[in-house]
């Protein structure tokens, strides 16, 4: 049929608009854990960025172990909650709690 869109057209589409108007970033295959389902790059890279003191303070109890234990603390939360709690409360490590997501005020008064 003329003008029927297929189902790679639109996934392209959406792609385009969440790469150039939404903010995000395109990932590698190379990037990709298989066995987690996510990117742990980009991941640590946005707590780094959007929570730095606590990133930092973390940082001084565990040094360079403290990615892998991230990374499993988070996979755990994933496993039990799902992501869309986890991208909603974030997750809690050693009784901080790490946010994947920060979402726009539902009106100005904020």
């Amino acid at each position: 049929m003329p003008g029927q869109i297929t189902e790679r057209a639109f996934e392209t589409y959406v792609e385009e608009i969440l790469l150039t108007r939404g903010g995000w970033k395109s990932g590698s295959n190379a990037q990709w854990d298989k066995e987690r389902t996510l990117f742990p790059a980009q991941m640590f890279a946005f707590i780094q960025n959007t929570q730095s003191k606590l990133w930092e303070e973390m940082k001084a109890l565990y040094a360079t172990g403290l990615e892998p234990l991230l990374l499993t603390t988070l996979v755990k939360e994933l496993d039990t909650n799902g992501s869309l709690h986890v991208l909603r409360h974030g997750f809690r490590f050693l009784g901080k709690t790490f946010r994947l997501a920060y979402f726009k005020p539902a009106h100005g008064a904020n």
